[in-house]
């Protein structure tokens, strides 16, 4: 099944019940700017973003017509998903109680059913998964630099030729001292090229850091 990676299916406006977020992509959309429908969304781009498995993605991929019973659904998913590998994966981004309410439930479950011998495969994301902490405070920290990276790759390979030992961020900015600018440090960090335990503490000049160079 293709996904189309041009307009949405489904025209994002702002109402009482919507929060519409512009969110800067980079992965998506051709870098230009997307809407999403609330700051749940936003934040879970940012997993698609710094997820190396991830390839494109696009909101409101498309519109489905799913039998429920001896009726018929219209939905849009949140998310269409392309992978590196080349999979595909609609990606339904809710609240935990919304997802467990039985509405939910049985459009879900209908959704993914006619999923099937289709080459897509659906995924159901909560607010636990995306609020993580420290991940998404480490995200949130590093996507500027991400976005808008400072990088020269002859410095990075010099400063990892002569920096071979884990040690505190603030140690490694003192030691590469006027060479390399803080904004650059922070993009490698951003790059995985400069790695710390992102999973488990948050991002401070305290972090034990090392370079993570081929």
């Amino acid at each position: 099944m293709s996904l189309k990676m041009n307009t949405p299916a489904r025209k994002l406006t702002k109402s009482a019940v919507k929060n519409i977020v512009r969110f800067p992509p980079i992965k998506a959309n051709g870098g230009k700017t997307i809407l999403v429908e609330s700051l749940l969304e936003s934040k879970y781009c940012l997993h698609l973003e710094f997820d190396p498995s991830v390839e494109t993605y696009f909101p409101q991929p498309r519109t489905f017509n799913i039998p429920i019973g001896d009726d018929e659904k219209i939905y849009t998913p949140d998310f269409g998903v392309r992978y590196v590998s080349g999979a595909l994966k609609y990606v339904e981004v809710k609240p935990l109680e919304r997802i467990q309410s039985a509405h939910y439930q049985g459009l879900f479950s209908c959704f993914e059913a006619s999923l099937e011998n289709t080459g897509a495969d659906f995924l159901l994301v909560d607010e636990s998964e995306i609020y993580c902490q420290p991940l998404l405070s480490n995200y949130e920290k590093l996507y500027q630099f991400r976005k808008r990276p400072s990088l020269n790759m002859k410095n990075l390979h010099q400063c990892a030729e002569g920096v071979s030992l884990s040690m505190p961020l603030s140690h490694l900015v003192s030691k590469l001292g006027d060479k390399i600018n803080l904004r650059e440090i922070y993009s490698w960090l951003a790059f995985g090229y400069l790695r710390f335990d992102i999973n488990a503490e948050h991002l401070t000049m305290k972090t034990e850091v090392r370079f993570d160079v081929c």
